[in-house]
């Protein structure tokens, strides 16, 4: 649905930085939930988590989906 290219927080960890910004559809809810079993996507589940645990405010450039 979106594709963004990141850069600096306007708000946020100076010391971060976000190169790319996807905002992907779930095709129901199941779908979503699946990955919690999923291994891979689990690993990183720390910076996800910290992403929500305090506030960011990304300035982002939409970029051709192709």
């Amino acid at each position: 649905m979106f594709l963004g290219d990141g850069g600096e927080f306007l708000i946020g960890p100076e010391e971060e930085r976000w190169d790319l910004v996807m905002i992907i559809p779930q095709s129901s809810a199941q779908s979503f939930l699946a990955f919690s079993s999923h291994q891979e996507y689990m690993a990183g589940i720390g910076h996800r988590t910290a992403a929500i645990e305090d506030s960011r405010l990304l300035p982002m450039t939409e970029l051709p989906i192709s």
